[in-house]
């Protein structure tokens, strides 16, 4: 128990360092109780930990409160630093595939816009794309606009340009 109050260099942590870590580790099994059943299993967490993550999800207000302070003493017991990179690596697909979709939808915006700067763009981030096709989309999708239809081109736009990204992407993983 005293070494807790103490670094590796033998000075003194402060309490409201031990705090701040404390909170830290109650955050994470907040996230942790949050999580689906199948990223749960895909964390390969430690039984105890496991079964009072599944225990927290039942459980409201003042008993849910007091739980996770009960497991944030349990994670603080199995390396919470290994279970935060594991929960992040779960997470980084989807970072992914958002900042692939952001990438999309600044382009289909930019070609609504008219600014066909972007295509160099597009033709360096999804090779074998075919721009031709991209600013003839952006053509009817422009005319679409301006003659109050639809926005159906802008669309099909949209997923033309998705569907090139993720190919690129595929293609970049292989």
């Amino acid at each position: 128990m005293l070494n807790d109050f103490f670094s590796d260099d033998d000075s003194p942590i402060s309490k409201s360092a031990l705090k701040r870590e404390h909170h830290g580790i109650k955050a994470l099994g907040e996230e942790l109780v949050a999580l689906g059943d199948r990223q749960l299993r895909r964390l390969g967490l430690d039984e105890s930990v496991r079964d009072a993550v599944i225990e927290g999800r039942r459980l409201k207000h003042g008993a849910l409160q007091r739980h996770l302070r009960h497991l944030a003493n349990l994670l603080s017991e199995h390396n919470p630093a290994q279970i935060r990179e594991g929960l992040n690596a779960l997470r980084e697909p989807h970072r992914i595939d958002v900042r692939l979709l952001h990438d999309v939808e600044r382009w289909r915006d930019a070609l609504l816009a008219g600014d066909e700067d972007c295509l160099t763009e597009i033709s360096a981030r999804c090779a074998g794309v075919n721009l031709a096709t991209v600013q003839q989309l952006a053509r009817d999708a422009r005319a679409d606009r301006e003659h109050g239809r639809p926005p159906k081109n802008a669309r099909l736009l949209f997923t033309f340009l998705r569907q090139a990204r993720q190919a690129a992407v595929a293609g970049a993983d292989q």
